[in-house]
């Protein structure tokens, strides 16, 4: 019996240096989980820089350029807080604890980095979403106006919490 690879969480690049074949696997993975359609400049363009809290969750069992199934950019924010940019896991993965896992992985790197705090975006309508980012310690702080092209989306922030399932 041959054991398939399960996928696996690695230290990302910074967007601007994907290659086009990347940057069209994210462009697709957001427009297919989130509904928000990105162009490829927006994605590059996003200030993410190359530390531990930047994580890409590649599938090694597809075929061709390891597909980006899923990540989590984030970016240091204002005093001790640091900002997650874009957290999104392909549907067909999700509910198996690899949120759990890079949500770890992006706490123990920023309390390293010396952050405190975690500051994102929601989406209204992703109950979902909003349930894993309460569990964790975060509520929301306002509503977002025309800040997702879908509608209404929320500012959520709270303490850098690990998670234990």
């Amino acid at each position: 019996m041959r054991l398939v690879p399960a996928p696996v969480w690695t230290q990302g690049i910074e967007p601007q240096h994907m290659t086009s074949v990347a940057c069209r696997q994210v462009l697709t993975l957001f427009l297919n989980e989130t509904g928000e359609q990105y162009s490829d400049a927006s994605v590059r363009h996003l200030p993410i820089p190359n530390w531990e809290g930047n994580l890409i969750l590649k599938d090694e069992t597809l075929s061709g350029e390891s597909p980006i199934i899923g990540l989590l950019w984030a970016t240091p924010f204002m005093d001790d807080i640091v900002r997650v940019a874009a957290f999104v896991i392909h549907s067909k993965f999700q509910g198996n604890g690899l949120g759990s896992e890079a949500w770890n992985r992006f706490v123990d790197a920023s309390l390293k980095a010396g952050y405190k705090r975690v500051q994102l975006e929601v989406k209204a309508s992703n109950k979902r979403a909003q349930r894993f980012y309460q569990r964790r310690g975060m509520t929301v702080q306002k509503k977002l106006e025309g800040y997702y092209q879908s509608g209404l989306g929320y500012m959520m922030r709270g303490p850098l919490l690990r998670h234990v399932e």
